[in-house]
């Protein structure tokens, strides 16, 4: 391509909520040169952008793309949903720093945890002791989407504690430990800490986040206080943790990023504290038994993520292992989990490996035409189609499609949400996330009207910007980085999921077609055109300090 690049009549979108207007837009050196009516051609590439709009590069604002970036550096499929941005790191979960002795179970919490095959581990060369060596190794590899990361609380731990990190508090001197390595990724350009107070890993226990004691919160959120626009994030579904936790990060002045709330009913106004909102299409995950979070709740069907498919064969058929079944599906230890009776005519029974089926019938409809309890009707499923046989949750959480719409309606209204997280890169084989952020468009604004072009933009982008002080990208103005989106309302879709059998161990993962931009570029340089990917790879990992200071 030219020396820069000219966007033609398009109408401009700048990611602040304001009015859009008609306008050419013209990139030069990675950044943005100028905005104004009928630019003059300076011997750029244009593009032409005639009833469409012009706006700053999407954020997904939760990814996992932590090890997949350095097999897969498409970032499958963000960049062709018009994703320039994206944050990872999160839950808690990461890949450094990282000792080698402690590295395959840290691995193993984010590959059980974040539903990623074990592949994962051994097809990528990692193991950094600190998190400046993480990033130093990172930012070499060319991708599509720009990464920022947090360092991952459980990740931090582990290095300092070892297999202690799962099994009690820190000492003093551990606790120290940690704020040296914290301080080194800070300087490095971590986003923050990520804290996970909610999962357990693959064999039932907590995670080791879930170990932390006050002192030693406390002593990690100084460290980010020493950072202008650190940020913690946490995760529970307790809401007394919850808020205590948030106390915790107020004290120290460090704002936070909280997750988990599912029901909504985070309280207005509390003083620094953002929540990741909702506003993205419906995740209907696919969830099975070779390795999964579906099952933690119930303690028999837990069982069968672990050991090879004769054991689980074995387990399915055996009387003892069947009532110890029924009896944790009818005492849950959560209310979170895949088994509700009611929103078990949810639970379609989908994807049945290699058996006879049926398939796409209800749990509760075979249940109830079988006159047996539904743990037994499961597992009957199971065995007759193949340990690989998968089920469909309609709807996830507790509420109904109206309700949750009711829900986002609300989320809207507050200033105290970040919208745009998709969980892409995650759960694999349940859902594709990446993309669904596109619903804010294709749904709120553009079907329903409910939301402007204006308001459903400034959520993809300078929300997110904003809220994670990246003052260099999220609007579209002069001098600010050459992030930009070209595209159509009735020219784009959020498409259905797809199989493809790319993973490293040749195994299938879900993703999405692409969604229909006119472009999308990053830091000035196309990384789609049409609709369709370039090969242009023009980001790198990206340091959270370099990007606040604009």
């Amino acid at each position: 391509m030219g020396d820069g690049v000219l966007i033609r009549g398009g109408t401009v979108v700048d990611g602040t909520g304001a009015p859009a207007f008609a306008a050419d837009v013209r990139l030069r050196d990675g950044r943005i040169a100028e905005i104004g009516a009928a630019l003059l051609a300076d011997g750029e590439t244009e593009i032409d952008a005639s009833g469409a709009v012009v706006t700053p590069g999407f954020v997904d604002s939760h990814t996992h793309y932590d090890l997949e970036m350095f097999w897969d550096p498409t970032l499958d499929p963000l960049p062709v949903y018009g994703v320039t941005t994206m944050v990872m790191g999160n839950c808690g979960f990461g890949i450094a720093p990282t000792r080698p002795e402690i590295r395959h179970d840290i691995a193993d919490l984010l590959c059980f945890v974040e539903e990623l095959p074990s592949s994962l581990e051994t097809a990528v060369e990692w193991g950094w002791p600190t998190w400046s060596e993480y990033f130093a190794a990172a930012a070499e590899v060319p991708v599509t989407v720009t990464p920022f990361a947090f360092t991952a609380h459980n990740a931090l731990r582990a290095t300092v504690m070892g297999r202690a990190a799962w099994e009690r508090p820190a000492t003093t001197a551990e606790v120290a430990l940690m704020c040296d390595l914290l301080h080194d990724a800070m300087r490095a350009g971590s986003l923050g800490v990520s804290n996970n107070l909610f999962d357990t890993d693959r064999g039932g226990a907590l995670v080791p986040s879930r170990l932390a004691d006050d002192d030693e919160l406390r002593a990690l959120l100084g460290v980010l206080a020493d950072y202008p626009g650190a940020r913690f994030q946490t995760i529970t579904r307790d809401d007394t943790l919850r808020a205590h936790v948030h106390a915790l990060a107020y004290a120290a002045g460090v704002g936070v990023l909280s997750l988990g709330d599912g029901t909504g009913k985070g309280r207005d106004g509390e003083p620094g504290v953002v929540y990741l909102g909702g506003g993205g299409s419906p995740a209907q995950p696919r969830l099975g038994f070779e390795s999964s979070i579906g099952t933690a709740a119930v303690p028999a069907w837990h069982e069968l993520v672990n050991g090879p498919a004769d054991r689980k064969r074995a387990l399915l058929a055996d009387p003892q292992w069947r009532a110890r079944a029924r009896h944790d599906w009818d005492h849950p230890l959560d209310e979170q989990n895949s088994f509700r009776a009611e929103q078990l005519h949810e639970l379609m029974l989908s994807d049945p490996e290699d058996g006879p089926g049926p398939r796409g019938v209800s749990l509760q409809a075979l249940a109830d035409a079988q006159g047996a309890h539904p743990s037994d009707v499961l597992a009957d499923w199971v065995l007759a189609n193949g340990i690989g046989s998968r089920y469909t949750k309609l709807n996830v959480g507790r509420m109904s499609t109206e309700e949750r719409e009711a829900q986002d309606r609300a989320f809207f209204a507050r200033p105290d949400m970040v919208f745009g997280g998709t969980d892409a890169g995650a759960h694999l084989k349940m859902f594709c996330g990446g993309g669904s952020n596109l619903y804010l468009l294709t749904h709120w604004v553009r079907d329903t009207g409910e939301l402007t072009v204006e308001q459903g933009v400034h959520f993809l982008t300078k929300r997110s910007t904003d809220f994670f002080s990246l003052h260099d990208r999220g609007e579209l103005a002069v001098g600010r980085r050459a992030d930009v989106n070209v595209f159509a309302l009735d020219e784009i879709a959020l498409h259905d999921l797809e199989r493809v059998h790319d993973l490293p161990d040749g195994d299938y993962r879900f993703t999405r077609p692409s969604a229909g931009f006119r472009a999308t570029l990053v830091a000035g340089v196309p990384t789609v055109l049409d609709g369709k990917l370039t090969g242009e790879r023009p980001a790198r990992l990206a340091s959270a300090r370099v990007a606040a200071a604009g």
